[in-house]
């Protein structure tokens, strides 16, 4: 097996150092980096290209649940398992974000090493005391309803679009590429049956969404 390159996301120094050694002992697994904020993992997930991330779910500034959502939206391969000290709190929110994992932080450190290599084959780790079946359960209930309705991202990017913000500036300030908010803006067209930015703002506000 190739070095699986893990990238660390956790807002507290003590925690990534813990991981990064425990990880650190298999030959098989190498952490590229760190970051403490999901300011700062949208960057490094972006620029190292890890294939496995343990992010932290609760961080000041974005979570480690929108950090999740964003980097998948950016159609990154990595696979992301979620650190909390929640039982199936998050669940539901960790596999709509795209989450493959979902872990508590009170792990061994055989299961640690276990997961990221489950993670890393495209399976989906989740602590043993979390019913196995959730995620997969929550993950299809997801897919149902976003083919009905617009997803909170969409409705974000809505509310820009019914301001006048340009397709630009919207990928600015939401931190992703243009092509990624072009693709959504057209998502949002198809789901509301129009063609153009003003028939998405009328129809919108027709359907309360706005």
């Amino acid at each position: 097996m190739k070095n699986i390159k893990v990238l660390l996301v956790d807002d507290q120094q003590l925690v990534r150092e813990g991981l990064r050694r425990m990880l650190e002992l298999d030959d098989d697994i190498k952490v590229i980096g760190e970051a403490g904020s999901g300011e700062d993992a949208l960057i490094k997930a972006k620029d190292l290209n890890p294939d496995v991330i343990l992010m932290d779910i609760k961080m000041s500034g974005i979570s480690g649940i929108e950090a999740t959502r964003r980097i998948k939206e950016e159609n990154s391969k990595a696979n992301i398992i979620m650190l909390t000290v929640y039982e199936d709190k998050y669940l539901a929110q960790a596999a709509e974000a795209g989450a493959v994992g979902y872990l508590l932080k009170d792990i061994t450190q055989e299961e640690l090493l276990r997961a990221v290599k489950v993670a890393y084959a495209g399976q989906s780790p989740v602590t043993p005391s979390v019913a196995k079946t959730l995620m997969s359960q929550f993950a299809s209930m997801v897919q149902v309803n976003r083919k009905n309705i617009l997803s909170r991202r969409q409705l974000e990017i809505l509310r820009m679009v019914a301001s006048g913000v340009t397709n630009k500036n919207i990928a600015q300030q939401l931190y992703l590429s243009e092509a990624t908010i072009k693709r959504e803006t057209s998502t949002i067209f198809t789901k509301l049956g129009v063609t153009d930015r003003t028939q998405a703002v009328s129809e919108a506000y027709t359907k309360n969404l706005l």
